[in-house]
């Protein structure tokens, strides 16, 4: 029940819009309960050959006037509750998205895509339809349910003590029923998120799949998935197939009672044909509270059990929290020290950075190098907080990391991994990430300074190109380049390229950063890579191994002493003369 308050506060936004919907859903049962009573009333006027017409006339006049304005308070609810269940969709959606841009990559990591996916959808779905038809249902058999009881026993009270016996068993049922559809709810749903994902997976690898031949693996781990999901609504359906029929049956169980007690009553006249008409008719409606019962009951359970999943998402807990305010100016250039700083994964054994102490000083391009696995990408990561440091601290100017505003400390850093993603859209759109807004002449300045011309001969739309998901129609290189091209139209005051140029030939990468290096003068640089070329162009290199700093220094200290940086020198040189 706690997971309620996720949408209480979009009731207390639109409280008098909900309440005024509530209202004319109210006065439309209401107002249609009159209309049996007034056609019994028509009945006995007509099994009356000595009544006049003027009666009859007026009660039909009564009948018609009802009708339209029970039509145009049904158009009134509908438009106030069912527009309410819109937008808490929307308002749900919006907050949901928020939250995962605002949780951890460690977060993301420990949760799939696919499920991801399926609370943004079927989730939320399910919320809507609870929110909207479960409650309109609970509302209208409410209100319809009590007034034609009330109209009954005003009719004839014994007639509706037979016409109420199954009301106890109803309620053992619902019960019963109600908890058995929460619990299937959630496992259908869960089921579903793993199907999504599932499905999302063998898509984005389409190419590895179809290259291998793997074909028929593929739809072996796709229809095993479909299967479980299939077999988990199948029992789903059953469990709500066999509780509205008993509903149903109990329902009509009491329909044919009365017809056969009530029949008997009309034809010794202790009952009006009238009456009895107008009491069929309303254990006839009473019918629609029963099954609307047991639908609320079903909507009500899938949406409790979609808002216990959007609850997860919603409050997850992270391992620390930040200053939501801004609290200094941003600084024009950074110092960044870390201080006997741990980091490992929760997917993995021991440290990937082990008591690391570092300078990275002011107005320098550093550039860092060292076997794979040694903890260069962790420590990347750990500038612009996409993880946080399981020990020590990250210092900012002096100023720890944890105290600065997330939003604040990622404007500062411009980061460009090995595999910048690349958005479906045009090769403009995704240059303008960058810098929303940014003039024409910007972005394709941007795209030269990293190596990547808009050239008619490769883009015939110029900016407008259109580049496909996920980049496809792009090589790896050109997607390199892209991604770096969007952190240099940004210009960031720390920009991190982690292996960024990994994809384009070394001749290539040196031009690119010839062009770059000037370009980010005064500026912090911090340059991640294998290639002994590219390390030559910072001005200081930094060793890192099995998570710790081994050693530092220029290209031509490192070189004179034995270790990693002057092993990888020697294998270059060495790779270069053969080559020649």
């Amino acid at each position: 029940m706690k997971s309620l308050s996720l949408v209480g506060v979009n009731f207390r936004e639109k409280l008098g819009q909900v309440l005024i919907g509530f209202v004319a859903l109210a006065a439309c049962d209401l107002l249609q309960m009159f209309i049996p009573r007034l056609t019994g009333q028509a009945i006995d006027i007509l099994s009356d050959p000595e009544t006049p017409l003027r009666p009859l006339i007026a009660t039909i006049g009564y009948i018609l006037g009802l009708a339209v304005l029970v039509a145009l308070l049904r158009y009134a609810w509908r438009h106030l509750i069912y527009g309410f269940s819109r937008h808490l969709e929307k308002d749900l959606r919006r907050r949901l998205h928020a939250r995962f841009l605002a949780l951890s990559l460690t977060w993301h990591q420990d949760n799939s895509s696919g499920d991801l996916m399926a609370l943004a959808t079927n989730d939320i779905e399910s919320v809507r339809m609870a929110v909207g038809f479960g409650l309109v249902s609970f509302m209208d058999g409410l209100v319809m349910g009590l007034a034609a009881i009330i109209f009954m026993l005003a009719i004839n009270p014994a007639l509706s003590f037979y016409a109420f016996l199954p009301m106890p068993l109803i309620i053992v049922l619902t019960r019963y029923f109600g908890q058995a559809i929460y619990l299937k709810v959630l496992e259908t749903h869960d089921v579903f998120g793993k199907m999504t994902e599932t499905v999302r997976e063998q898509l984005a690898g389409i190419k590895v799949i179809r290259a291998m031949g793997l074909e028929s693996l593929s739809q072996l781990e796709v229809e095993k998935v479909s299967w479980a999901h299939s077999l988990k609504n199948v029992r789903l359906s059953l469990t709500m197939g066999l509780f509205f029929p008993l509903m149903t049956l109990l329902t009509n169980l009491a329909l044919a009672l009365t017809l056969y007690l009530g029949g008997r009553a009309t034809m010794v006249w202790s009952i009006t044909p009238g009456d009895f008409v107008a009491f069929i008719t309303y254990l006839a409606l009473l019918s629609w509270p029963m099954m609307a019962l047991g639908l609320t009951i079903g909507l009500m359970q899938q949406g409790l059990a979609a808002l216990d999943r959007l609850a997860r998402v919603m409050r997850a807990t992270e391992p620390s929290a930040r200053p939501l305010v801004k609290t200094f100016a941003d600084p024009l250039s950074l110092e960044i020290v870390f201080d006997k700083v741990n980091f490992s994964y929760k997917s993995r054994v021991g440290l990937v950075l082990d008591n690391l102490s570092l300078t990275l000083p002011q107005g320098t391009i550093c550039a860092m190098t060292g076997p794979t696995g040694s903890g260069k990408s962790s420590l990347a990561a750990l500038l612009p907080a996409l993880y946080e440091p399981t020990g020590g601290r990250i210092l900012l100017n002096g100023r720890p990391s944890m105290e600065w505003p997330l939003k604040n400390l990622r404007d500062l850093f411009g980061y460009v991994p090995q595999d910048g993603y690349i958005f479906t859209g045009t090769l403009g759109q995704n240059l303008a990430l960058g810098k929303p807004g940014a003039k024409e002449e910007e972005l394709i300045q941007a795209a030269e300074t990293a190596g990547l011309k808009v050239d008619p001969m490769i883009f015939p739309e110029g900016l407008e190109t259109l580049i496909g998901e996920r980049g496809i129609s792009l090589s790896g290189g050109q997607r390199q380049r892209l991604a770096l091209a969007r952190a240099i139209l940004k210009d960031p005051v720390f920009l991190i390229l982690d292996d960024t140029l990994s994809a384009v030939d070394a001749a290539v990468e040196e031009e690119i950063l010839a062009r770059l290096i000037p370009a980010r003068k005064e500026r912090e640089t911090l340059i991640i890579s294998h290639r002994v070329t590219t390390l030559k162009a910072a001005s200081l290199i930094l060793v890192l191994e099995n998570g710790r700093l081994t050693d530092l220094g220029t290209s031509q200290e490192l070189t004179n002493r034995s270790g990693y940086y002057q092993r990888i020198t020697e294998l270059a040189s060495r790779h270069q003369g053969s080559k020649g």
